[in-house]
């Protein structure tokens, strides 16, 4: 289910937390659950045989129209505020309108095409961090995008002055 942009509201309740858990961290261990897999202390890339099914069940249907996105089944940190990553795709100058992640900071890097963010095209290696609770929008430029980002929680990088 793909959401008119100018109807869409971000889904950041992968961090509402469920009987203590991240619903998120929830998501990628029911996933791998379903599947019977287990991760260990293996390593595991995108190409091992479940990934392709795991990325099926991870599959998110709450972006605007012209994007798609996926969880990536893995979760990073531990404790207070896990860091969870999902892969985006959009289709030529799709756009995500004007919103704000209230509690979460968001890291992302583009892998593929480019995003039109203000007045810059950001290419395969350029990245951008928004901090929790700053408003944003942009657009995939004119071959689409594909792009990574991570949701953690706020981190304030300034600097109290010394007295």
């Amino acid at each position: 289910m793909t959401v008119r942009s100018k109807d869409w509201v971000p889904d950041d309740s992968f961090h509402d937390l469920i009987d203590g858990e991240f619903k998120g961290v929830k998501r990628v261990r029911d996933a791998w659950d379903k599947l019977g897999v287990t991760l260990g202390d293996r390593i595991v890339t995108s190409r091992d045989p479940e990934m392709e099914q795991l990325a099926k069940e991870l599959r998110r249907e709450t972006l605007p129209e012209g994007f798609e996105q996926w969880q990536l089944p893995i979760v990073l940190g531990q404790g207070g505020r896990p860091v969870m990553a999902f892969i985006t795709s959009g289709q030529p100058h799709a756009l995500i309108p004007d919103h704000k992640h209230a509690n979460d900071a968001v890291f992302r890097v583009v892998l593929g095409g480019s995003i039109i963010f203000r007045d810059s095209e950001l290419i395969p290696g350029d990245w951008m961090y928004v901090p929790a609770g700053q408003s944003y929008s942009f657009r995939a430029g004119r071959f689409g995008c594909v792009v990574m980002h991570l949701y953690n929680g706020a981190l304030s990088l300034t600097r109290e002055a010394k007295h």
